[in-house]
């Protein structure tokens, strides 16, 4: 088939099946209603139609209802029955011919099926004859357009009682004409054909456990009938398992499409279905089937994926909106589906599952809420144990305490396990001995030495003082003293230390947030300064 064919093959489908689902179902979306103009004048309504996209075949029976008054007064209706073929042109031999012009650059062959004598005095058309579609045709025209036309015309034509006359045959008679006539030339004559080979069918599943990708099963039929439920779903995420799954299935298909006849046209039918089709989930017992279904006809649909219910992991949903499904070989990379009926879904698996022996959990998103909330007042108890050390009042130990509850409360009400952690903690914190201290009032801080003060009294101006001898000799006091200054001064600048390094990590830690990190600079500049000032007034007193 060459690139144009096959261009006016998918145009030609994909408009004929919008406009057949605003012509045949009340459920058709605003798009496609308001593209067709799908609103009939009451005495046009539609009966049947036929569509085969393999076949190239597009027929919709719609009937013309007009009501006449005989001399007498009595009223009676006339029901009158028209074909409407807008089906691809046929060669010879009965296949289709997408290189000439198709509909919707062509007007739709109409034919009058029934109502010949409906027709006043002098027409001369009878049953089978051709209706002429009196339109400027051109590509955005649609069916409606000619039910409508045809249907104002019958009416006229029986109301005001002139003659309707039928128009000429077309170049190349539809399948309304003559349906049989393409499979005669195809089958009989010069014999010199061989007779081509059936295509293989399908596999046709029996049970789950048995379904493929790619497998097409009846929808009508055991066990297919009786699953537990099957939910409009739109596929937006999958696991990289499952994608690997598909693609070998879709380069299995190619592969054998590729080598058996005809398979253009196959593939150009298979993309022209899909136009119309949904993805669909089905639950059954054992498995959990992603489907793809036509919407006009839901007796048979094609497996796109399929996986048993025992590797499921965890659920997950939001009501009326998604369903996320976690399987065993993938934990962290969930399956998610667009799903209305998300709620009713999960309430469908969850059954299946407890018929398995699978009990789970349900977390809500307020239990998340509340899992979040409790971990944060966690972090703020254990910033307030540390100030404690440096500020031990009875105000701070209440409020630690008062934090301990919120949280245990927050787990509770999760249904976590973790309060009785917190409970645990809370006790250890009340049984540390500095809490004690604080709450029975004992706690005392330890007071620093005061530094000894030299007095100058009683030194007469001008008069040189000479240490006594017995000072020569006494030096254990003055050693001990300076090892205690020592030990003092040690500590004092390990606690500096400390601090610098608290600094730098507080630092560290938030310097990915704009604007702190000049302030902890300053905070560091302005300790450093102050251990220089202190370094430098230490100085001066051990010189003097």
């Amino acid at each position: 088939m060459s690139t144009d064919a096959q261009r006016n093959a998918e145009i030609w489908s994909t408009r004929v099946q919008k406009e057949l689902l605003a012509l045949t179902t009340d459920n058709a979306d605003a798009e496609s209603t308001d593209e067709v103009r799908s609103m009939l004048p009451r005495f046009c309504m539609v009966l049947d139609h036929q569509l085969s996209i393999e076949h190239g075949t597009c027929v919709v029976d719609f009937e013309v209802q007009v009501e006449t008054k005989s001399p007498e007064g009595e009223k009676k209706e006339c029901n009158l029955v028209v074909s409407l073929d807008a089906s691809l042109p046929k060669r010879g031999n009965g296949r289709v011919d997408a290189s000439k012009p198709v509909y919707p650059f062509n007007e739709p062959i109409a034919v009058l099926k029934t109502g010949q004598e409906f027709f006043p005095v002098g027409s001369s058309i009878r049953n089978g004859n051709y209706v002429s579609v009196d339109l400027d045709w051109t590509p955005k025209l649609h069916l409606t357009d000619a039910i409508m036309n045809i249907g104002l015309k019958i009416k006229e034509s029986i109301l005001q009682k002139e003659p309707f006359h039928p128009t000429q045959a077309p170049a190349s008679p539809s399948a309304v004409q003559n349906p049989f006539a393409a499979f005669g030339k195809a089958f009989g004559g010069k014999g010199r054909k061989q007779p081509k080979k059936a295509p293989p069918k399908k596999r046709q599943p029996t049970t789950p456990g048995e379904v493929r990708i790619g497998d097409e099963i009846d929808l009508l039929t055991e066990p297919w009938a009786a699953a537990h439920g099957v939910y409009s779903c739109k596929a937006v995420r999958r696991p990289q398992f499952v994608e690997k799954k598909m693609q070998a299935a879709t380069d299995r298909e190619d592969q054998a499409a590729f080598q058996s006849p005809g398979s253009m046209f196959r593939s150009f039918a298979q993309s022209a279905r899909s136009v119309m089709e949904e993805s669909f989930l089905m639950i059954t017992e054992t498995h959990i089937i992603e489907l793809r279904a036509n919407k006009l006809n839901m007796t048979t649909a094609k497996v796109t994926f399929a996986i048993s219910i025992d590797m499921m992991a965890k659920l997950k949903f939001r009501r009326q909106e998604s369903l996320s499904l976690f399987f065993k070989a993938a934990p962290d990379d969930p399956l998610i589906y667009m799903c209305p009926d998300s709620g009713d879904a999960v309430h469908q698996i969850q059954s299946v599952l407890k018929r398995h022996g699978v009990k789970g959990k349900h977390t809500n998103a307020a239990a998340h809420r509340a899992i979040s909330e409790a971990l944060h007042i966690v972090q703020e108890i254990q910033t307030k144990e540390l100030a404690l050390k440096h500020d031990p009042t009875v105000e701070r130990v209440n409020e630690i305490m008062d934090l301990y509850r919120q949280a245990a409360e927050r787990f509770e009400v999760a249904g976590d396990i973790r309060h009785e952690e917190v409970v645990t903690h809370m006790r250890k914190f009340l049984a540390l001995s500095l809490t004690t201290s604080i709450l029975d009032g004992s706690f005392k801080k330890p007071e620093e030495p005061a530094p000894p003060k030299r007095s100058s009294e009683g030194v007469p101006e001008g008069e040189i003082l000479e240490s006594p001898g017995g000072y020569d000799d006494d030096d254990a006091d003055d050693d001990t003293t300076t090892e205690k200054e020592k030990e003092n001064d040690k500590a004092f600048e390990e606690n500096i230390d400390n601090l610098l390094k608290e600094a730098q990590n507080i630092k560290l830690d938030v310097g990915d947030v704009d604007g702190d990190d000049k302030g902890m600079a300053d905070v560091a500049a302005d300790l450093d300064a102050m251990m220089a000032a202190a370094d430098k007034e230490l100085a001066e007193l051990m010189k003097s």
